[in-house]
Protein backbone atom coordinates (compact mmCIF):
# COMPACT_ATOMS: atom_id res chain seq x y z
CA UNK A 1 0.00 0.00 0.00
CA UNK A 2 0.87 3.62 -0.79
CA UNK A 3 1.63 5.50 2.55
CA UNK A 4 -1.19 8.67 0.84
CA UNK A 5 -3.78 5.63 1.12
CA UNK A 6 -2.64 4.02 4.40
CA UNK A 7 -3.14 7.49 6.14
CA UNK A 8 -6.10 7.88 4.01
CA UNK A 9 -7.63 4.76 5.35
CA UNK A 10 -6.67 5.36 9.46
CA UNK A 11 -8.21 9.25 9.20
CA UNK A 12 -11.49 7.80 7.88
CA UNK A 13 -11.35 4.88 10.75
CA UNK A 14 -10.82 7.48 13.04
CA UNK A 15 -13.41 9.87 12.45
CA UNK A 16 -15.61 6.99 12.40
CA UNK A 17 -14.92 5.34 15.85
CA UNK A 18 -15.38 9.00 16.79
CA UNK A 19 -18.97 9.17 15.32
CA UNK A 20 -19.98 5.71 15.99
CA UNK A 21 -18.71 5.27 19.25
CA UNK A 22 -18.29 8.24 21.56
CA UNK A 23 -17.79 6.54 24.29
CA UNK A 24 -14.49 5.79 23.21
CA UNK A 25 -11.88 8.39 24.38
CA UNK A 26 -10.30 10.58 21.58
CA UNK A 27 -6.88 10.18 23.14
CA UNK A 28 -7.44 6.16 23.32
CA UNK A 29 -8.90 6.02 19.57
CA UNK A 30 -5.49 8.58 18.66
CA UNK A 31 -3.05 5.89 20.53
CA UNK A 32 -4.21 3.10 17.90
CA UNK A 33 -4.46 4.83 15.35
CA UNK A 34 -0.75 5.45 15.76
CA UNK A 35 -0.24 2.16 16.78
CA UNK A 36 -1.94 1.12 13.15
CA UNK A 37 0.38 3.41 11.15
CA UNK A 38 3.77 2.19 12.63
CA UNK A 39 2.62 -0.63 11.58
CA UNK A 40 1.76 -0.17 8.73
CA UNK A 41 4.70 2.13 7.14
CA UNK A 42 6.79 2.11 10.44
CA UNK A 43 9.11 -0.26 12.35
CA UNK A 44 6.05 -1.97 13.99
CA UNK A 45 7.15 -4.79 16.46
CA UNK A 46 10.82 -4.38 15.94
CA UNK A 47 10.58 -0.29 17.00
CA UNK A 48 11.02 -0.63 20.43
CA UNK A 49 13.80 -3.29 20.27
CA UNK A 50 15.81 -1.03 18.15
CA UNK A 51 15.11 2.05 20.43
CA UNK A 52 15.82 0.19 23.72
CA UNK A 53 19.05 -2.14 22.58
CA UNK A 54 21.93 -1.32 21.11
CA UNK A 55 22.36 -4.47 18.26
CA UNK A 56 22.61 -5.74 14.93
CA UNK A 57 20.99 -8.63 14.42
CA UNK A 58 18.14 -9.88 15.71
CA UNK A 59 16.78 -13.32 14.62
CA UNK A 60 13.11 -14.83 15.48
CA UNK A 61 13.49 -18.67 15.03
CA UNK A 62 9.85 -19.73 14.38
CA UNK A 63 8.37 -21.30 17.32
CA UNK A 64 11.85 -21.70 19.05
CA UNK A 65 12.19 -18.77 20.27
CA UNK A 66 14.53 -14.87 19.28
CA UNK A 67 18.23 -14.43 19.94
CA UNK A 68 19.77 -10.86 19.46
CA UNK A 69 23.49 -10.04 18.92
CA UNK A 70 24.70 -7.19 21.00
CA UNK A 71 28.02 -7.73 19.47
CA UNK A 72 29.95 -11.13 20.32
CA UNK A 73 27.63 -14.15 20.09
CA UNK A 74 23.81 -14.00 20.20
CA UNK A 75 21.82 -14.40 23.03
CA UNK A 76 18.58 -15.70 24.06
CA UNK A 77 16.11 -12.53 23.89
CA UNK A 78 12.26 -11.90 25.17
CA UNK A 79 10.47 -11.52 21.76
CA UNK A 80 6.62 -11.35 22.44
CA UNK A 81 4.82 -10.93 19.25
CA UNK A 82 2.37 -13.36 17.46
CA UNK A 83 3.42 -14.74 14.73
CA UNK A 84 0.28 -13.73 12.83
CA UNK A 85 1.05 -10.54 13.82
CA UNK A 86 4.26 -10.65 12.58
CA UNK A 87 3.38 -12.17 9.06
CA UNK A 88 0.79 -9.35 8.64
CA UNK A 89 3.73 -6.53 9.34
CA UNK A 90 5.72 -8.21 6.67
CA UNK A 91 2.70 -8.61 4.36
CA UNK A 92 1.41 -4.97 4.96
CA UNK A 93 5.70 -3.69 3.53
CA UNK A 94 6.07 -6.04 1.27
CA UNK A 95 2.88 -5.12 -0.53
CA UNK A 96 4.16 -1.59 -0.60
CA UNK A 97 6.95 -2.16 -2.52
CA UNK A 98 4.88 -4.25 -5.08
CA UNK A 99 5.42 -7.82 -3.82
CA UNK A 100 3.93 -11.08 -1.64
CA UNK A 101 4.75 -12.88 1.36
CA UNK A 102 2.15 -15.96 1.54
CA UNK A 103 3.26 -19.54 0.56
CA UNK A 104 3.63 -19.14 -2.85
CA UNK A 105 6.10 -16.66 -2.32
CA UNK A 106 7.68 -18.03 0.61
CA UNK A 107 10.99 -15.49 1.24
CA UNK A 108 11.44 -11.70 1.12
CA UNK A 109 14.35 -9.38 1.71
CA UNK A 110 12.71 -5.60 2.47
CA UNK A 111 14.17 -2.55 3.69
CA UNK A 112 12.34 -1.34 6.89
CA UNK A 113 14.46 2.49 6.91
CA UNK A 114 18.01 3.59 6.16
CA UNK A 115 20.37 0.42 7.38
CA UNK A 116 17.54 -1.49 8.37
CA UNK A 117 17.31 -5.29 6.65
CA UNK A 118 14.66 -7.64 7.01
CA UNK A 119 14.88 -10.94 5.52
CA UNK A 120 11.56 -13.23 6.30
CA UNK A 121 10.84 -16.82 5.24
CA UNK A 122 7.92 -18.92 5.21
CA UNK A 123 7.23 -22.74 5.47
CA UNK A 124 7.34 -24.94 3.31
CA UNK A 125 10.88 -23.67 2.76
CA UNK A 126 11.53 -23.85 6.76
CA UNK A 127 10.55 -25.93 9.14
CA UNK A 128 8.47 -24.58 12.43
CA UNK A 129 7.11 -21.52 11.41
CA UNK A 130 8.12 -18.28 10.19
CA UNK A 131 11.50 -16.95 10.53
CA UNK A 132 12.82 -13.51 10.46
CA UNK A 133 16.28 -11.80 10.11
CA UNK A 134 16.66 -8.08 11.01
CA UNK A 135 20.16 -6.64 10.59
CA UNK A 136 21.04 -3.22 11.19
CA UNK A 137 24.18 -1.06 9.68
CA UNK A 138 26.44 -0.96 12.80
CA UNK A 139 26.41 2.66 11.79
CA UNK A 140 23.04 2.97 13.93
CA UNK A 141 24.88 1.05 16.79
CA UNK A 142 26.98 3.77 18.29
CA UNK A 143 30.09 2.88 17.04
CA UNK A 144 32.73 4.68 17.33
CA UNK A 145 36.36 4.51 15.79
CA UNK A 146 39.81 4.97 17.50
CA UNK A 147 41.25 8.44 16.42
CA UNK A 148 44.44 7.05 14.89
CA UNK A 149 41.96 4.67 12.28
CA UNK A 150 40.25 7.66 11.40
CA UNK A 151 43.74 9.01 10.61
CA UNK A 152 44.59 5.80 8.31
CA UNK A 153 41.08 6.69 6.64
CA UNK A 154 42.18 10.15 5.79
CA UNK A 155 45.93 8.69 4.52
CA UNK A 156 43.92 6.28 2.04
CA UNK A 157 41.62 8.79 0.90
CA UNK A 158 44.37 11.87 0.04
CA UNK A 159 46.00 8.95 -1.69
CA UNK A 160 43.03 8.77 -4.29
CA UNK A 161 43.71 4.70 -4.82
CA UNK A 162 41.03 2.60 -5.30
CA UNK A 163 40.23 -0.28 -2.72
CA UNK A 164 38.06 -2.75 -1.77
CA UNK A 165 37.09 -3.32 1.57
CA UNK A 166 37.12 -7.21 2.50
CA UNK A 167 35.49 -9.22 5.30
CA UNK A 168 32.98 -11.97 6.24
CA UNK A 169 29.65 -11.42 7.57
CA UNK A 170 29.31 -8.38 9.88
CA UNK A 171 32.42 -7.24 9.77
CA UNK A 172 31.51 -3.82 9.31
CA UNK A 173 32.35 -3.52 6.20
CA UNK A 174 29.74 -1.01 4.87
CA UNK A 175 30.10 0.83 8.44
CA UNK A 176 33.74 1.39 7.37
CA UNK A 177 32.95 2.42 3.49
CA UNK A 178 30.47 5.11 5.14
CA UNK A 179 33.13 6.36 7.27
CA UNK A 180 35.14 7.17 4.53
CA UNK A 181 33.03 8.76 2.28
CA UNK A 182 31.82 11.06 5.37
CA UNK A 183 35.32 12.43 5.59
CA UNK A 184 35.68 12.90 1.73
CA UNK A 185 36.10 16.55 0.78
CA UNK A 186 32.88 17.93 0.81
CA UNK A 187 33.50 19.25 -3.08
CA UNK A 188 33.75 15.99 -4.37
CA UNK A 189 30.78 14.71 -6.26
CA UNK A 190 30.18 10.93 -4.78
CA UNK A 191 28.13 8.27 -6.28
CA UNK A 192 26.84 5.32 -3.90
CA UNK A 193 25.50 2.16 -6.05
CA UNK A 194 23.46 -0.55 -3.79
CA UNK A 195 21.08 -2.90 -4.01
CA UNK A 196 19.44 -2.04 -0.90
CA UNK A 197 20.21 1.72 1.26
CA UNK A 198 22.93 0.13 3.83
CA UNK A 199 25.36 2.91 3.69
CA UNK A 200 25.14 5.54 6.48
CA UNK A 201 26.94 8.80 4.81
CA UNK A 202 25.98 12.33 5.89
CA UNK A 203 27.91 14.12 2.94
CA UNK A 204 27.15 17.45 0.75
CA UNK A 205 27.39 15.78 -2.70
CA UNK A 206 26.76 12.65 -2.42
CA UNK A 207 24.27 11.11 -4.80
CA UNK A 208 22.65 7.39 -4.23
CA UNK A 209 21.03 5.17 -6.95
CA UNK A 210 18.96 1.86 -5.90
CA UNK A 211 18.74 -1.53 -8.00
CA UNK A 212 15.25 -2.56 -7.81
CA UNK A 213 13.71 -6.28 -8.09
CA UNK A 214 11.42 -6.91 -10.74
CA UNK A 215 7.42 -7.22 -9.46
CA UNK A 216 5.51 -9.88 -9.23
CA UNK A 217 4.20 -9.59 -13.22
CA UNK A 218 8.18 -9.90 -13.55
CA UNK A 219 8.78 -6.16 -14.78
CA UNK A 220 10.37 -2.89 -13.29
CA UNK A 221 14.10 -5.07 -13.06
CA UNK A 222 16.91 -2.05 -12.57
CA UNK A 223 19.67 -4.13 -11.86
CA UNK A 224 23.23 -2.99 -10.31
CA UNK A 225 24.88 -2.86 -13.73
CA UNK A 226 22.73 -0.64 -15.60
CA UNK A 227 23.03 1.49 -12.22
CA UNK A 228 26.42 1.28 -13.32
CA UNK A 229 26.46 2.46 -16.86
CA UNK A 230 24.46 5.17 -15.63
CA UNK A 231 26.83 6.57 -12.85
CA UNK A 232 29.20 7.07 -15.53
CA UNK A 233 26.69 9.64 -17.59
CA UNK A 234 26.74 11.69 -14.27
CA UNK A 235 30.62 12.69 -14.04
CA UNK A 236 31.04 11.93 -10.26
CA UNK A 237 34.46 12.43 -8.66
CA UNK A 238 34.77 8.38 -6.99
CA UNK A 239 31.88 5.65 -7.41
CA UNK A 240 31.11 3.16 -4.57
CA UNK A 241 29.94 -0.24 -5.00
CA UNK A 242 27.67 -1.10 -1.82
CA UNK A 243 28.76 -5.06 -2.33
CA UNK A 244 30.33 -6.93 -5.39
CA UNK A 245 28.60 -10.00 -5.31
CA UNK A 246 28.32 -10.81 -8.82
CA UNK A 247 29.07 -10.06 -13.02
CA UNK A 248 28.44 -6.19 -11.96
CA UNK A 249 32.34 -6.47 -11.05
CA UNK A 250 32.90 -6.24 -14.65
CA UNK A 251 30.96 -3.10 -14.80
CA UNK A 252 32.96 -1.23 -11.88
CA UNK A 253 36.46 -2.69 -13.14
CA UNK A 254 35.55 -1.18 -16.19
CA UNK A 255 33.77 2.32 -14.40
CA UNK A 256 37.44 2.36 -12.23
CA UNK A 257 39.41 2.15 -15.33
CA UNK A 258 37.82 5.73 -16.62
CA UNK A 259 39.39 8.11 -14.48
CA UNK A 260 37.86 7.84 -11.40
CA UNK A 261 40.78 7.67 -8.92
CA UNK A 262 39.80 7.05 -5.12
CA UNK A 263 36.66 4.58 -6.15
CA UNK A 264 35.84 1.38 -5.05
CA UNK A 265 33.64 -0.92 -3.36
CA UNK A 266 33.00 -3.66 -0.34
CA UNK A 267 33.00 -7.77 -1.38
CA UNK A 268 33.31 -10.87 0.94
CA UNK A 269 36.48 -12.25 1.64
CA UNK A 270 38.02 -13.98 5.02
CA UNK A 271 41.45 -12.76 3.97
CA UNK A 272 42.77 -10.02 1.28
CA UNK A 273 45.04 -12.76 -0.17
CA UNK A 274 41.66 -14.81 -1.23
CA UNK A 275 40.41 -11.90 -3.09
CA UNK A 276 41.94 -12.38 -6.54
CA UNK A 277 40.67 -15.58 -7.06
CA UNK A 278 37.38 -14.15 -5.67
CA UNK A 279 36.56 -11.54 -7.77
CA UNK A 280 38.06 -13.04 -11.39
CA UNK A 281 35.16 -16.21 -10.63
CA UNK A 282 32.77 -13.10 -10.31
CA UNK A 283 34.33 -11.19 -13.24
CA UNK A 284 33.97 -14.78 -15.63
CA UNK A 285 30.55 -15.55 -14.96
CA UNK A 286 30.34 -12.19 -17.47
CA UNK A 287 31.92 -14.49 -20.32
CA UNK A 288 35.51 -13.03 -19.90
CA UNK A 289 38.90 -14.77 -19.37
CA UNK A 290 40.11 -15.49 -15.74
CA UNK A 291 43.58 -13.68 -17.81
CA UNK A 292 41.09 -10.52 -18.52
CA UNK A 293 39.63 -10.72 -15.40
CA UNK A 294 43.03 -10.61 -13.43
CA UNK A 295 44.39 -7.85 -16.16
CA UNK A 296 41.10 -5.41 -15.32
CA UNK A 297 41.54 -6.46 -11.92
CA UNK A 298 44.80 -5.51 -11.27
CA UNK A 299 44.36 -1.84 -13.11
CA UNK A 300 41.49 -1.22 -11.70
CA UNK A 301 41.94 -2.17 -7.69
CA UNK A 302 45.16 -1.18 -5.68
CA UNK A 303 44.52 -1.84 -2.36
CA UNK A 304 42.82 -4.01 0.05
CA UNK A 305 41.62 -3.22 3.60
CA UNK A 306 40.67 -6.21 5.16
CA UNK A 307 37.97 -6.22 8.20
CA UNK A 308 37.97 -8.82 11.14
CA UNK A 309 34.70 -8.84 13.30
CA UNK A 310 35.46 -7.65 17.20
CA UNK A 311 33.01 -6.55 19.93
CA UNK A 312 30.41 -4.61 18.68
CA UNK A 313 32.37 -3.38 15.79
CA UNK A 314 35.37 -4.49 13.83
CA UNK A 315 39.33 -3.81 13.37
CA UNK A 316 41.78 -3.29 10.54
CA UNK A 317 43.60 -6.24 10.33
CA UNK A 318 45.77 -6.07 6.98
CA UNK A 319 46.45 -2.87 4.45
CA UNK A 320 47.18 -4.92 0.62
CA UNK A 321 48.59 -3.98 -2.37
CA UNK A 322 47.68 -5.80 -6.03
CA UNK A 323 50.69 -6.27 -7.87
CA UNK A 324 50.64 -7.68 -11.05
CA UNK A 325 53.09 -9.98 -12.06
CA UNK A 326 52.87 -11.98 -15.19
CA UNK A 327 49.62 -13.42 -15.79
CA UNK A 328 48.75 -13.60 -11.88
CA UNK A 329 48.19 -10.90 -9.49
CA UNK A 330 50.34 -10.66 -6.15
CA UNK A 331 48.52 -9.83 -2.44
CA UNK A 332 51.52 -7.67 -0.90
CA UNK A 333 50.61 -6.73 3.05
CA UNK A 334 52.23 -3.47 3.81
CA UNK A 335 50.60 -3.60 6.90
CA UNK A 336 49.48 -6.60 9.84
CA UNK A 337 47.58 -4.72 12.97
CA UNK A 338 47.37 -7.23 15.53
CA UNK A 339 45.95 -5.02 18.11
CA UNK A 340 45.39 -0.87 17.87
CA UNK A 341 46.86 1.33 15.13
CA UNK A 342 49.85 3.23 16.08
CA UNK A 343 51.56 5.81 14.70
CA UNK A 344 54.26 3.75 13.31
CA UNK A 345 51.69 2.28 10.99
CA UNK A 346 50.32 5.66 9.70
CA UNK A 347 54.18 6.48 9.17
CA UNK A 348 54.07 3.25 7.17
CA UNK A 349 51.09 3.59 5.36
CA UNK A 350 52.20 7.22 4.12
CA UNK A 351 55.30 6.20 2.95
CA UNK A 352 53.67 3.25 0.84
CA UNK A 353 51.35 5.62 -0.45
CA UNK A 354 53.89 7.64 -1.22
CA UNK A 355 51.45 10.63 -0.10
Amino acid sequence: MQESLINEIRERVVNQLIEQSPWIAEEKIEIEASNFQEWSLGLGPFSKVIENENFTDLFINGRNGAWINRGNIPEPYEFSYSESALINFVRSHALRVGKQFDPAHPAIDLELGRGIRLHAILPPIIEDGLHLSLRLNQARSQINWPETQLKMLDLIIRSRKNFFISGGTGSGKTTLLSQMIVRMPSHERILVIEDTHEIQAEHQHLLRLQARECNNEGFGEVPIRELIRQALRMRPDRIFLGEVRGDDILDLFLALNTGHSGSGGTIHANSAREIPNRVTALAMTSGITREAALALCASAIELIIHLESRGMGSRISTISMLKKVESEIVVKDILKIENDIADNHLKILEECLEI
